[in-house]
């Protein structure tokens, strides 16, 4: 029993296809859920037959957020890319600012930006400490996104836990800026170690 336990959590922590995007989907498909149920005073007195419909409501879950997945996965990587084509790709922003004369040299090392940055990707694919970082950074993405759905889904109709959707909007807001600047510095430092 401990090996298959240790096999799933090996699989969640390394498999960013579910961790960073089929993970947040699954949260946002719970909670929508709920909210449904809650809005409409579903009965949850759970007698002796009643209680198959858990796992139904599970089996339901898993399944149905196959759809917010696909969605968040594709809309935030759009934005994502809308954002770098008006203000500039996070990696060369923070070469641009960082103090380190290391990262900076990186700014000179490649003709263009996007030779570096496809570079730095290519060397770095499958360092581990770097994995780590960009499942962190990409679930944070595709959640705040999630997240913003649901804070406009909750103002139209549910309209309840309003302040504590925002305060989650802003918490979700702020680790994703927390987790980009770590997956920067990881994915330049892995790099560094790469080539030196």
């Amino acid at each position: 029993m401990g090996k298959i336990y240790i096999k799933i959590i090996n699989l969640v922590k390394y498999n960013y296809e579910f961790t960073a995007r089929y993970l947040p989907a699954l949260i946002f498909t719970i909670i929508l859920e709920t909210s449904i149920l809650y809005f409409n005073k579903i009965n949850f007195d759970l007698g002796i037959f009643d209680l198959a419909k858990i796992p139904l409501f599970i089996m339901f879950s898993l399944i149905i957020s196959v759809i917010p997945k696909i969605i968040a996965t594709n809309i935030s990587g759009f934005v994502q890319t809308l954002y770098w084509d008006k203000f500039g790709n996070s990696i060369i922003t923070f070469l641009q600012k960082t103090n380190n004369i290391s990262y900076k040299e990186l700014l000179n090392k490649f003709q263009t930006t996007d030779e570096l940055i496809a570079n730095l990707l290519k060397e770095t694919r499958n360092d581990k400490k770097l994995l780590s970082k960009n499942i962190f950074y990409g679930f944070f993405r595709n959640f705040t996104f999630l997240v913003l759905i649901f804070l406009i889904i909750n103002l139209i109709y549910f309209q309840y836990f309003t302040i504590e959707n925002i305060i989650l909007m802003f918490f979700c807001i702020i680790m994703l800026y927390i987790s980009n600047q770590r997956y920067i510095e990881q994915i330049c430092k892995s790099y560094i170690e790469k080539i030196v």
